[in-house]
């Protein structure tokens, strides 16, 4: 025997379950928030020259927060800049024989920031 449904209980359960949806993609926007702040502590670890502690920075926040679209784009420019500062230092203090590799790291990062700059990727 079939059980009909009436149509106050049908609209009662969808709206509830739109107003899930809306809820949970709402707590995805707060996510930028603590995303944004871990992306500020990596940005303060770059400035120290602690490169390490900075990348995981930001790979801990992606991987945290992956709703999280405009601190993950952030995230993405700081981790080029990261490595181009390391590749930087690097270079400063290399040996005759590992320069040419480590000049190459360098022009790749600085030409990838760049083109993700103008690219303006994540922001559309």
């Amino acid at each position: 025997m079939k059980r009909k449904v009436s149509i106050v209980t049908y609209l009662f359960v969808t709206a509830v379950s739109l107003c899930a949806v809306l809820a949970s993609c709402d707590s995805r926007q707060d996510d930028n928030v603590p995303a944004f702040a871990i992306v500020r502590q990596s940005r303060v670890h770059l400035a120290a020259g602690e490169y390490d502690a900075a990348r995981d920075s930001v790979l801990v926040m992606r991987r945290k927060f992956p709703a999280a679209v405009m601190a993950r784009y952030a995230g993405l420019l700081l981790l080029d800049s990261i490595e181009l500062a390391a590749a930087q230092d690097s270079l400063d203090a290399a040996p005759a024989h590992d320069r040419e590799r480590l000049e190459l790291k360098c022009r790749f990062f600085r030409r990838k920031l760049q083109e993700d700059l103008k690219k303006d990727i994540g922001r559309k």
